[in-house]
C-alpha cells in the first residue's frame, strides 16, 4: 500500500482537498477523532476502493515520513500526529453514502489508529485501510468475545 501511495503522489493523482468535513466520512472522524485530519482524494480505476487512514508521522519510505512528503509535494506542513484520510474520488458526489457502508468505513478506519496507537510507528505496512483490516478485525472480536456471546 506505501507504494502505491507513494505512486499516487508522485503520479499526480492525489489531490489535496481544503475541507476535511466536506464528505459524511470527514465530517465523522473529524467530529470523533482529537486529532487534526487532512483529506485527499484520489483518482483511481476501481471503484469499489476504501478509505484509507494514515498518521502523517508514518514512515512512508525509507526515513522519510508522509509529513515530510507531503511537505515536499504539497508544502503542507502536519504535525506527526495529525491523520491524513485518503478518499477515492466520487464520481457522484450528490449521492448519499450507504449508511451501513460508511458505518464500517468509521469503525474500520478508528480501529486501525487504534491499533498504529498500540504499536507505535514502527511497526512494518502503516497505511490501513477498511477493507484490508476487516479480517484482522473480525479475528481480534472473536478472540476478545465472552463465551456464549454472539458477534455480528
Amino acid at each position: 500500500m506505501r507504494s502505491e501511495l507513494m505512486g499516487h503522489i508522485w503520479g499526480k493523482r492525489l489531490e489535496f482537498c481544503t475541507d476535511p468535513c466536506s464528505t459524511p466520512l470527514g465530517r465523522i472522524l473529524s467530529s470523533l477523532l482529537a486529532s487534526p485530519i487532512t483529506r485527499f482524494t484520489v483518482e483511481v480505476e476501481d471503484a469499489d476502493l476504501t478509505p484509507v487512514a494514515i498518521y502523517a508521522g508514518e514512515e512512508v519510505i525509507s526515513g522519510a515520513s508522509l509529513a515530510d512528503v507531503l511537505e515536499q509535494e504539497f508544502g503542507l506542513d502536519l504535525e506527526e500526529g495529525a491523520i491524513v484520510l485518503i478518499e477515492p474520488c466520487a464520481p457522484i458526489a450528490s449521492t448519499p453514502p450507504c449508511p451501513v457502508a460508511l458505518g464500517h468505513q468509521i469503525g474500520h478506519i478508528i480501529v486501525s489508529l487504534a491499533q498504529t496507537e498500540r504499536d507505535g510507528f514502527t511497526t512494518s505496512e502503516r497505511l490501513l485501510s477498511a477493507g484490508n483490516i476487516a479480517h484482522s478485525f473480525h479475528h481480534e472480536m472473536l478472540h476478545a468475545a465472552i463465551p456464549g456471546e454472539h458477534i455480528h
